[in-house]
């Protein structure tokens, strides 16, 4: 099975299926505390979000091997990031918080908070997650967007990267996979020796921001599927195999270090065997890809339909349900309207600035010559 970016793989319907997991895994707790734990430490939510990273870490790097520089490299990252964050952000204060809120709205609006939690949000840092007056009385209280914190991890894993593959990547092909098993070592070491998260010098504001052993977990997965696409392995039966057993290995396994490795193994060689497994006919379905709005925009759907949902006595069921139509409706939107128009837009403006330099180039050795 070959490797493409040209729909000829499942990437699309793979990370759907991600963001609807972590969607379900958050309806139970927002409804009732209680979250579904596949593996010792692993929620299914947070199972999905590894998902993400390990199919992230494979198109980035496809993405820095297609890109003229770093500049179009980010110019790229921004243009995928930012449009729908911010819009969801714009979403979750006018409309979500708005509605919701307990305060007046001219107190709503006049608040320091409100603005806060604009400026942090839009801007991918995700640490500020409340709004006056807004889900206070819900069982997960006042949390607005609690998705949003792999935003941060996502945006550094681009920068790491980059870094890597401008100063190692080009002379030693290897280069991911030594990230990858130096962010294990580092897991490992922090685990064992029980290091703190955040040095204690740190102030709060960093201790908020970064989690050692997320960016180390996280990052393994990413880089896994870095190395994937650099290499051009080939996925075949085994892989798929492969990363079963180890899922099943960590689902009965009572140690943690046994389960992380375990679930690091399971969940990239069966998110990669998955990619390209099935019939050419369904690869590359659906061509929207509806996976970032659907895990944007879940959250605050979620904890505004729970807090109807207890007013009204309606179940979970009836809950998961209404979020998921709706969630899946703004998704829709959100590709279409705000995520796709910018990624055409900033391809034409890449393709444009290519130009311009070219003609520079051009006229310049014209210059020469004469």
């Amino acid at each position: 099975m070959s490797s493409s970016v040209d729909h000829q793989n499942n990437f699309n319907l793979l990370r759907l299926l991600a963001a609807v997991a972590v969607l379900f895994s958050h309806g139970s707790y927002l409804y009732h505390l209680q979250m579904p734990i596949p593996f010792m430490g692993h929620s299914l939510g947070s199972a999905a979000v590894c998902v993400f990273f390990v199919i992230s870490g494979y198109l980035i790097a496809q993405s820095w091997e297609r890109s003229v520089g770093w500049l179009d490299f980010a110019a790229k990252r921004v243009g995928r990031i930012y449009p729908g964050l911010i819009c969801v952000t714009v979403f979750s204060i006018a409309v979500i918080g708005a509605l919701m809120t307990t305060w007046p709205q001219t107190a709503y609006w006049a608040s320091p908070v409100t603005w806060s939690n604009f400026l942090n949000n839009a801007a991918g840092l995700a640490t500020v997650q409340v709004l006056p007056g807004v889900f206070e009385n819900n069982p997960f209280a006042r949390a607005v967007n609690g998705s949003l914190w792999t935003i941060r991890y996502e945006l550094a894993m681009y920068l790491l990267l980059a870094l890597v593959s401008l100063t190692l990547i080009r002379w030693w092909r290897w280069a991911y996979v030594a990230m990858a098993l130096t962010l294990v070592s580092i897991w490992l070491l922090a685990t064992g020796l029980d290091w703190p998260d955040a040095p204690a010098a740190a102030s709060q504001w960093f201790k908020e921001l970064w989690s050692l052993r997320q960016f180390t977990s996280l990052g393994v997965y990413f880089f896994v599927g870095s190395a994937w696409a650099r290499a051009r392995w080939r996925v075949h039966w085994w892989h798929g195999l492969l990363g079963a057993v180890a899922l099943v290995a960590a689902r009965w396994s009572t140690d943690f270090l046994w389960v992380q490795t375990g679930v690091w193994i399971g969940l990239s060689c069966l998110s990669m065997y998955l990619a390209f497994a099935g019939a050419a006919c369904i690869r590359g379905r659906p061509r929207a890809d509806l996976s970032y709005g659907t895990y944007i925009y879940a959250f605050p759907i979620q904890q505004g339909v729970t807090q109807i949902s207890l007013v009204q006595g309606w179940s979970l069921e009836v809950c998961v349900a209404l979020s998921l139509v709706l969630t899946l409706v703004l998704a829709a939107l959100s590709w279409f309207c705000i995520e796709k128009p910018a990624l055409e837009w900033m391809r034409t403006w890449l393709s444009r600035r290519k130009e311009i330099a070219s003609n520079r180039l051009v006229n310049s050795g014209d210059m020469t010559s004469s």
